[in-house]
């Protein structure tokens, strides 16, 4: 990549928390480099993986799509395995900050903070969805067809997990597919092969993953009538949001506001829903 600063990662076009006003090594810096997103990501990792091996509830009876994606690139290199991209991603993040040489001291007020902030980056996806469907409610319950499946939503505590499990999972796993899979790809093809400018990588890759991550969302399309515009462009412009979190935020915050919101479709809205 081009006018790449020194200690900062060499694998993705992203973290630029460096030139914030608070500095380097200030929080904005820290979270968005590879020791602390890796920290922040863990957990949500070993959620989603005790989901799928059934170890609390029921299990995942619904899969995810962007798992399957991942798990079937691996097989073209003769590499099966359910947990591989997860591996992969911690592989990929280690390797990252070894290859930074960035100090490995872990704050940890660091991930507690992107717990934080993730929350509070779901606030435009709210509002978004607001402004495309006036009954908010109908547009978040229909998000939860999405690529992980249609959830079945009932009062048992197995699809409470159930719900949890998919949310960690779909934040993991679209984040890691459409954020650090393409857009990673699209940049370095566009600058690096195709020689256009960072600037115009960066615009061409968010646009065409967040394409891509609606086109990926079954829910978009009715039996019947076709296209549902309305939940097209929500999923699409969710898509250009979540670009633009991984490029100016990191990984971890993009996967933690992406989780936040899954949360809220999968758990929180089909609970009010039960209630009333």
């Amino acid at each position: 990549m081009k006018d790449r600063k020194k200690n900062q990662p060499v694998i993705l076009p992203n973290q630029i928390g460096g030139g914030l006003p608070l500095g380097r090594h200030g929080y904005f810096w820290l979270s968005s480099q590879p020791l602390h997103t890796l920290i922040f990501l863990l957990p949500i990792i070993l959620v989603y993986e005790i989901g799928s091996m059934g170890i609390i509830g029921a299990g995942i009876t619904s899969r995810l799509e962007a798992q399957d994606m991942l798990v079937r690139f691996f097989d073209l290199f003769g590499v099966l395995g359910l947990h591989l991209p997860s591996l992969a991603l911690v592989v990929t993040l280690a390797v990252q900050q070894f290859l930074s040489r960035a100090s490995w001291k872990i704050v940890p007020m660091v991930p507690l903070a992107m717990i934080a902030e993730s929350a509070f980056l779901t606030g435009p996806l709210i509002i978004l969805a607001i402004i495309l469907e006036p009954q908010s409610q109908a547009v978040l319950l229909q998000a939860i067809s999405d690529s992980a499946g249609a959830l079945e939503v009932a009062g048992s505590s197995d699809a409470f997990w159930e719900g949890i499990f998919l949310a960690f999972g779909a934040g993991l796993y679209e984040e890691m597919l459409f954020r650090l899979v393409l857009i990673t790809i699209l940049h370095f093809m566009i600058t690096d092969v195709l020689s256009f400018k960072d600037r115009t990588g960066k615009i061409v890759a968010v646009v065409l993953s967040a394409i891509a991550f609606a086109w990926l969302h079954d829910s978009v399309y009715t039996a019947g009538v076709g296209l549902n515009l309305r939940l097209a462009a929500f999923y699409a412009l969710a898509g250009v949001y979540f670009g633009i979190l991984f490029l100016s935020r990191g990984l971890g915050i993009a996967v933690g506001a992406h989780l936040m919101y899954d949360l809220l479709v999968f758990v929180v809205m089909p609970g009010i829903q039960d209630q009333s």
